[in-house]
């Protein structure tokens, strides 16, 4: 009975436990004594019961591990360009922005190498070595949102460990990721009770294969767009607009018809004056206003005055071309963008240019001549709003009646032919 308590119940019990705390890790938003206290025994407790986990309970900690580092390494992959970004707040935290330029081979590193470890642990790929690389990864993790959650709490809001898909707390992370040491403890001191799947060489094609696919899959996101779109800027959102533009919530009544035992739905203004042959059946409330709804920030023309609830309700087609940064911005990447704004103005649809508020006159007179074109509708908004509406410079959107109809990475802007059917 005490070898099975301390070679299957304790164990299991300490797994099925790590398991609950990780959920909880969802509810727990800032700092709690008690749920660190209850994270830290268990965790001290795996270790002193490190050599007591059998192949189940191993196999168990790899997968849960490998498949989370899949998912951390797929939705960042999607967006490197956000993982740069996150980067960059890094640096500027850490006063080091002189290594801004190194900030997207480490972005695409990164995500390779967790996505990478995810598939190795999923396929017991040289499992020894797989979990010092696990180990070392979740060490560094570790401590550096330790230092987010304390240090760092004013400068570094997200650490973006799964992109824009799940956004947590500094805590949060901090906690998932002791959740994630009590899992690489049991695998890493459970290593050698794992064997391996495939051989050497096998291994070697898997790993090969999957980086070139991996690291194809995230140059393809970001040259167009990416494939899922986590932000905000999506297709179908709709704009926010002033609380006095909002439609107003309408009640709806259900009547039946005595006579013909016809069902009817009024809203208020509808009601029949008679209401003798009309049986009352129910009343909802319907809110016009759409579930998803997304702020386009402080839209800025030339003189200061915000346009943003004017593009938000606007009744038409509204084309808006991002550009974050002018000097990356040439004739090549604007052309079809500038032939899109003629077939725009023929056919009474606006067509904007919103760039950052970084932007001086003399930059935009540059980029005017840059381009050779002087007739720009030009706003301003922040530059980092501006990043997250679209993962390109220059980035195109059509708004529909205020709400998100599409976007374009500059590569991927629809010829006039296109655009004509589109906006039909």
């Amino acid at each position: 009975m005490k070898k099975t308590l301390h070679h299957t119940i304790i164990p299991t019990a300490l797994l099925a436990t790590s398991l609950v705390l990780g959920y909880l890790c969802s509810q727990v938003t800032d700092f709690n004594l008690y749920f660190s206290l209850a994270l830290g025994l268990v965790i001290v407790l795996v270790f002193c019961y490190r050599n007591n986990f059998g192949k189940p309970l191993v196999a168990t900690a790899r997968t849960l591990l490998g498949a989370l580092f899949i998912f951390s390494g797929f939705v960042k992959g999607v967006d490197p360009l956000g993982t740069q970004y996150q980067i960059f707040d890094y640096f500027a935290a850490y006063g080091t922005s002189w290594a801004n330029p190194l900030s997207m081979p480490m972005a695409l590193g990164l995500i390779t190498a967790e996505f990478i470890v995810g598939i190795a642990l999923i396929l017991n790929i040289r499992i020894p070595f797989t979990a010092w690389i696990t180990a070392l990864l979740m060490a560094f993790f570790t401590i550096t949102t330790l230092l987010d959650a304390t240090v760092y709490a004013d400068k570094i809001v997200d650490c973006g460990c799964f992109g824009k898909a799940i956004t947590l707390t500094n805590w949060q992370t901090f906690y998932k990721n002791i959740v994630l040491d009590i899992w690489v403890v049991i695998l890493f001191f459970g290593k050698y009770r794992i064997r391996n799947t495939f051989s050497l060489q096998n291994e070697a094609i898997i790993v090969a294969t999957t980086t070139v696919l991996f690291l194809g899959f995230q140059f393809y996101n970001l040259r167009h767009l990416p494939v899922i779109d986590f932000m905000d800027w999506k297709k179908g959102a709709r704009l926010q607009v002033a609380q006095e533009e909002r439609l107003p919530i309408v009640t709806i009544f259900t009547f039946k018809n005595k006579t013909t035992q016809e069902v009817h739905e009024f809203d208020l203004n509808e009601l029949p004056a008679d209401l003798s042959d009309w049986e009352f059946v129910d009343r909802h409330v319907v809110d016009p206003n759409p579930n998803i709804m997304i702020s386009l920030f402080s839209t800025n023309d030339e003189y200061g005055q915000d346009m943003a609830d004017y593009f938000a309700t606007f009744p038409g087609n509204v084309f808006i071309t991002v550009i974050y940064d002018l000097d990356r911005a040439t004739a090549r990447n604007t052309r079809r963008i500038l032939e899109l704004q003629d077939f725009a103005k023929q056919n009474g649809h606006e067509f904007i240019f919103l760039l950052s508020t970084n932007a001086t006159m003399e930059t935009v007179e540059i980029f005017k001549q840059k381009v050779g074109r002087s007739d720009l509708d030009i706003y301003y908004s922040d530059e980092k709003a501006l990043k997250t509406i679209v993962r390109s410079n220059p980035g195109l959107i059509l708004l529909h009646k205020g709400v998100i109809a599409d976007k374009w990475s500059w590569r991927d802007v629809p010829s006039v032919e296109k655009a004509q059917k589109i906006v039909k």
